[in-house]
């Protein structure tokens, strides 16, 4: 028999590796998002996990997908390269015209349940580096889907400039990006997804951030432990901060997106 590894990440749930394969926690929400793995393969989306069912301790199995993961920081200098970024703005496009047509009456995740509109789609609702594997820096798997939810398109976009831009405040990590880098790359993404409505991208940009912050507190004020944790960790005030940053440059977000 092998031994399970636990792997590095995770926070919401542990999360183990047996042999070729992941396991999880289930949840009710498990059935749905296996479907949504199942119905991505066959439209040719290969980058998330293949569902393996569940096994004999009520975990969910998924293939693993090998590669280098982003954790621990700091990360490597490559993961802000503009072709990583088209990838992954290439990769969400991807995503969502292969879940298009996948069209379930009600979305469940983690995070509850909700009813999906006519112009809605499932959004993996958390498309950032530290949910991608890489292979010589190069974006090869897509993890994390169990807080799916409904939305437009444009909301997943959102998420991802957040993180891939990025439009964190500035720090050492990010001591290579000035905030015209900020404007370009932000521009490359909108030009890359073909980003039609433009004006108010960066007002969705921060109601995503403040959409996560809320979230965050909220649960953690209901005693969820995962989120207590994150409040401790100070997640949700470094996005109050992501938030007063991008607000500050905001009118030259915007211009650098229409001008």
């Amino acid at each position: 028999m092998e031994d399970e590894v636990e792997l590095t990440g995770g926070n919401l749930s542990k999360v183990t590796r047996l042999g070729d394969t992941v396991r999880r926690p289930s949840g009710p929400w498990t059935t749905m998002v296996h479907r949504l793995l199942e119905h991505l393969r066959a439209r040719g989306f290969a980058l998330g996990p293949e569902p393996l069912g569940i096994d004999a301790s009520g975990r969910e199995v998924l293939s693993f997908i090998p590669g280098d993961t982003m954790q621990e920081h700091p990360w490597p200098e490559w993961v802000w390269s503009d072709a990583l970024l088209v990838e992954a703005v290439d990769a969400l496009a991807a995503l969502h015209a292969a879940v298009a047509d996948f069209r379930p009456t009600f979305v469940e995740s983690r995070l509850g349940t909700w009813p999906l509109g006519d112009d809605e789609i499932v959004c993996h609702n958390d498309l950032a580096p530290y949910n991608c594997v890489f292979d010589n820096g190069h974006l090869v798997g897509i993890i994390d889907w169990d807080v799916v939810c409904p939305g437009r398109p444009t909301w997943d976009l959102a998420f991802l400039a957040w993180h891939w831009v990025p439009l964190h405040p500035p720090g050492e990590e990010l001591a290579w990006r000035t905030d015209e880098e900020c404007r370009r790359r932000l521009r490359l993404l909108a030009d890359a997804y073909g980003l039609t409505d433009r004006p108010g991208f960066v007002e969705l940009i921060l109601a995503r951030v403040e959409a996560s912050r809320i979230g965050i507190t909220e649960r953690a004020a209901g005693g969820e432990a995962p989120f207590i944790r994150l409040v401790q960790e100070g997640h949700a005030d470094a996005m109050a901060r992501t938030r007063d940053f991008i607000r500050s440059i905001e009118v030259d977000l915007t211009q650098a997106l229409v001008g």
